[in-house]
């Protein structure tokens, strides 16, 4: 057996000790409650922050569709005063043309 495969072997056997002792002492437990209590609070809070996200992504949404109605609203409404005014406008320019 190589020097550097014994050494592995060793430092193997030493930490599963070390893990042992943590263990029966319930200190690796305790990291472990810990560790599961921190990753909760940060799942808690990144589904607050992405809710939050969402909700303003649905606000955006809601505002550019309302907009649009407007757009279209304005535009169909100018349509119908564009045909009265074009027919006032060609009359003047062709009372004009005939004064001429």
């Amino acid at each position: 057996m190589k020097l550097t495969n014994w050494c592995l072997a060793a430092s193997g056997a030493a930490i599963a000790g070390v893990v042992a002792g943590l263990a029966s002492n319930g200190t690796l437990h305790k990291v472990a409650v810990k560790a599961t209590a921190c990753g909760l609070r940060v799942t808690d809070r990144v589904a607050a922050e992405t809710q939050n996200v969402v909700d303003e992504a649905n606000d955006v949404v809601a505002e550019a569709r309302r907009e649009s109605k407007i757009d279209a609203a304005v535009r169909a409404r100018l349509a119908e005063l564009e045909e009265g005014i074009r027919a006032e406008v060609t009359k003047q320019v062709d009372a004009e043309g005939a004064q001429a």
